[in-house]
């Protein structure tokens, strides 16, 4: 019982610090004290020391020798790499995926672009981004191939919470349907070749993007 209440409060204190980080509660740049933390969370250091451990192998925390572990401040290009990365894992899911759908996982990935467009529709950004990513993980789980959904449901969580930490005032300024929409239009008709160059073509959106992204907008005050 001792263990697996250890383990339950090293996920907590893991999910608690990632939460913070996502919602810029915890800006980037700023260090992780353990004792700080660990009294604000009212647990030990210890299970605040594997937390920090684990942000820093997923590439959130950066830990320097003799000074301590800080949220990390992503640059264009680290974005820009991860982008890259993950547009070649979600390739070859997408071409996976399109030669086994099933009808029903066909379905799925259609109520999914809907449930997008309805957010979008509603201004409901949580609805949009919640279908947003559920749509790129339904189609890495399709492809039947546990590793590579694992590898790109790390990096699609990473993208998204890089793009926070590079621009304060991150918000998707274009919103991909039409793109998701004929991904999917691909993978459902099983055609291998559309479904990876649809996908090339979504991420190269995204990484465009990113040109206008860590600007001040035009309507920013500083007192």
């Amino acid at each position: 019982m001792g263990q697996m209440r250890k383990v339950n409060s090293e996920d907590s204190v893991y999910r608690k610090l990632k939460t913070a980080i996502r919602k810029r509660y915890i800006r980037q740049g700023s260090q992780l004290v353990e004792v700080t933390l660990a009294q604000q969370l009212g647990v030990s250091r210890t299970p605040v020391r594997s937390a920090i451990k684990r942000l820093e192998a997923e590439g959130l925390v950066n830990s320097i020798p003799n000074r301590g572990a800080f949220v990390i401040t992503p640059t264009q290009r680290e974005i820009e790499e991860t982008f890259l990365v993950r547009a070649q894992l979600e390739i070859m899911a997408a071409r996976l995926t399109a030669t086994k759908i099933t009808p029903q996982q066909c379905q799925v990935l259609l109520d999914l672009v809907e449930q997008e467009n309805s957010g979008f529709d509603k201004n409901n950004l949580d609805e949009y981004y919640e279908a947003n990513d559920t749509l790129h993980l339904k189609i890495a789980e399709f492809s039947d191939n546990r590793v590579l959904y694992s590898y790109i449901h790390d990096l699609l969580d990473r993208t998204r919470i890089f793009l926070i930490l590079y621009d304060p005032f991150y918000k998707i300024e274009y919103y991909p349907t039409k793109e998701h929409e004929t991904i999917v239009d691909a993978i459902v008709n099983h055609d291998v070749e559309r479904a990876g160059a649809a996908v090339i073509a979504h991420i190269n959106s995204a990484i465009s993007g990113l040109e206008t992204a860590g600007q001040l907008p035009e309507d920013y005050l500083s007192i």
